[in-house]
């Protein structure tokens, strides 16, 4: 017997009315009545009495619909505790420097408030996280640029400054033979690019924040850093800020999936959503 005709029952037995019943269960009238039919022939008997402004339940439907919400009650708990279980393992995936600069943050704040679910995080290209959220292989994706479309909800979590810094060196020359070029996307590119026609050229070009800044702190030089980061540098190294890029903050963005279907997957992003 299918679950679903008991509750059908249930449903009818709290309307008194099949239509009613119908439109809270997003069927047709019809749908209802055959329902009740097969039930009734699975247990031989009656079990409303049909009238012209309400139905009613016979003595055996009585009987019957404490143990039709007993098992249906049950069988709810036993779906929801396998939705659990399949689902506590949440995939969360970020470009480069978005793993560098959000994703410690992000996996202590799941670890804290969801110690029940076990976490992958893997560092993506950003056309690769696009592709494997759409395939919803990734859950949760992080990035430092927006994601195209529109099956996908984009939130800018945090936002910074960032500047061209000179580290560790007493020059005053803005040159390519000091540039270590952080891959910040085309506007900070392209601002850079206008300021500092010089630094189209570089010694060093990568995608990594932490690479950048273990070769500044060897070997000097300059490059595009997040205002913030002066912190991180040892207060024995000189460190002067050349220029702040007007107009191009450092944007974090967080993605998920519009439709989501894993169960306590939206509470998860609800919650990292709020951290800053």
């Amino acid at each position: 017997m299918d679950i679903r005709f008991l509750t059908t029952f249930i449903e009818v037995t709290k309307t008194r009315h099949f239509g009613k019943a119908a439109e809270n269960l997003y069927l047709t009238q019809s749908a209802v009545s055959a329902r009740i039919k097969l039930l009734e022939e699975y247990f031989h008997t009656t079990l409303f009495i049909r009238q012209r402004n309400s139905i009613q339940l016979t003595q055996s439907g009585e009987k019957l619909l404490p143990y039709a919400k007993q098992l249906c009650a049950t069988l709810n708990e036993a779906k929801q505790e396998l939705q659990i279980q399949s689902s506590e393992y949440v995939v969360c995936g970020a470009t480069q420097l978005a793993s560098e600069l959000l994703l410690p943050t992000m996996l202590s704040h799941l670890h804290n408030s969801f110690p029940d679910w076990s976490v992958k995080a893997e560092v993506l290209t950003l056309d690769a996280l696009s592709r494997q959220l759409h395939e919803r292989v990734t859950d949760l994706a992080f990035s430092t640029e927006p994601l195209k479309s529109e099956e996908v909800n984009s939130t800018v979590l945090m936002e910074h400054e960032i500047a061209l810094y000179r580290v560790g060196k007493n020059s005053d020359a803005v040159n390519a033979a000091d540039f270590v070029a952080i891959d910040w996307g085309s506007k900070a590119r392209d601002w850079l690019l206008t300021a500092y026609p010089q630094l189209r050229d570089a010694k060093l070009r990568t995608n990594s924040l932490n690479l950048a800044l273990n070769n500044l702190l060897s070997e000097g030089g300059i490059a595009v850093l997040p205002t913030n980061i002066e912190n991180q540098i040892p207060a024995n190294v000189n460190v002067t800020k050349i220029r702040t890029l007007e107009n191009v903050p450092l944007r974090l963005y967080i993605h998920s999936m519009k439709q989501i279907r894993r169960v306590g997957l939206a509470e998860i992003i609800d919650s990292v959503s709020t951290v800053s």
